[in-house]
């Protein structure tokens, strides 16, 4: 679950707040417990809005040149994969 990419688009820069008086960086009021991975780094994503009270945070998908530096783009996996057919049905009489 750490490594989803839910939970890093969620908490996300959340090991720099100090949220509750008394409790290390990184402490969920709501869970009342200290996030797992405080501090990481988002690789393909850039963080465009958060608001206020940390409720809506909007993000932007980073363009392949600054997604991971030294790949061509070429070398990066293709953002979908091809949809399979599905066989039509025969009508019936």
């Amino acid at each position: 679950m750490l490594n989803s990419l839910m939970y890093r688009l969620c908490y996300f820069r959340f090991g720099e707040m100090y949220t509750r008086q008394g409790e290390d960086s990184g402490y969920d009021s709501v869970r009342q417990a200290v996030i797992g991975k405080r501090f990481f780094n988002l690789n393909y994503f850039e963080e465009a809005y958060t608001s206020e009270r940390w409720l809506v945070r909007i993000y932007r998908v980073l363009p392949l040149t600054e997604m991971v530096p030294g790949l061509t783009t070429s070398q990066h996996m293709p953002a979908t994969l091809p949809v399979p057919s599905i066989p039509k049905m025969a009508k019936r009489p």
